[in-house]
């Protein structure tokens, strides 16, 4: 389900909801992707592990320890997620099986992986340094790859989040030039978003056909990027306790956003569409 274009002053600001267990310290959210209305994964850079978050009522669900730090995760379909580790340069499968978490198998790929989202049976991914963006098989076969090598120009510096509209474009958040990049299926480039109000785009997610919203760090804000003319508004900020913005997941089901912030934290941020909207 995706909504018309969001606006300011659309949402409502439900509790944060708690992704540590009780006494516990702030954990390094690195990303979150949905698994239902009910449940997120969560990215926790800092103890190693891939959390299953419970999106009602808060708290830890599940908990699997990982071989080395994480960065973006995503859901596939058969069941599974899927994890990015940029020091292993691998990428680590979850098994999701109701409420557990479990190791699957890893594959090798080649280089410091970040971001990660799933393009019909394929995934995609990004790459820190050189910046790169690969579409490839869950084998880990390259299918198709773009860089500036092949652009003709520097496109990529610091390629990170990824988020894949219900047409089937790819975007990417490049926070080293502060830019929005749009792609089709083959990875070839289509456009370029840019504005002085994306001071260094992190998150992103596709809330409908015309619409990503982006978490910009630096600006401490979410922001909408319309996608037909490239107008940047924002709608979330300081006022609502947004505060260097780094992962952003969408749930249509609930219509609501989950924000997590730069620096340790035991909770995150949500936002709720009004019914009325």
């Amino acid at each position: 389900m995706f909504l018309p274009g969001l606006s300011p002053g659309c949402f409502s600001q439900p509790p944060a909801l708690p992704v540590t267990s009780s006494g516990e310290e702030g954990i390094w959210i690195q990303d979150i992707a949905v698994v239902s209305s009910s449940r997120l994964l969560v990215s926790d850079f800092t103890k190693d592990t891939l959390r299953l978050v419970d999106s009602v009522n808060g708290g830890n669900v599940s908990c699997v320890c990982l071989p080395s730090r994480p960065d973006g995760v995503c859901l596939l379909q058969d069941g599974q997620a899927a994890v990015t580790q940029r020091v292993e340069q691998q990428i680590q499968f979850i098994r999701v099986d109701g409420d557990t978490l479990s190791l699957d198998k890893s594959i090798n790929v080649k280089g410091p992986v970040i971001g990660i989202s799933a393009c019909d049976s394929h995934l995609v991914v990004t790459y820190d340094y050189p910046g790169r963006v690969e579409t490839i098989t869950v084998g880990g076969q390259v299918i198709d790859e773009m860089d500036n090598e092949k652009a003709g120009k520097q496109v990529f510096k610091w390629p990170y989040f990824i988020a894949i509209s219900s047409s089937g474009d790819i975007f990417v958040s490049d926070c080293g030039t502060c830019t929005i990049i749009q792609m089709d299926r083959t990875l070839r480039i289509t456009r370029t978003f840019s504005s002085p109000m994306l001071k260094q785009p992190f998150g992103i997610v596709s809330v409908s056909t015309d619409q990503l919203l982006v978490a910009d760090k630096e600006g401490n804000s979410i922001v909408a990027l319309n996608l037909t003319n490239g107008n940047v508004t924002p709608l979330l900020g300081k006022a609502g306790g947004i505060q260097a913005p780094q992962a952003v997941a969408w749930c249509p089901n609930s219509k609501k956003l989950y924000v997590g912030r730069d620096g340790g934290q035991t909770t995150l941020s949500v936002f709720k569409v009004r019914n009325e909207h």
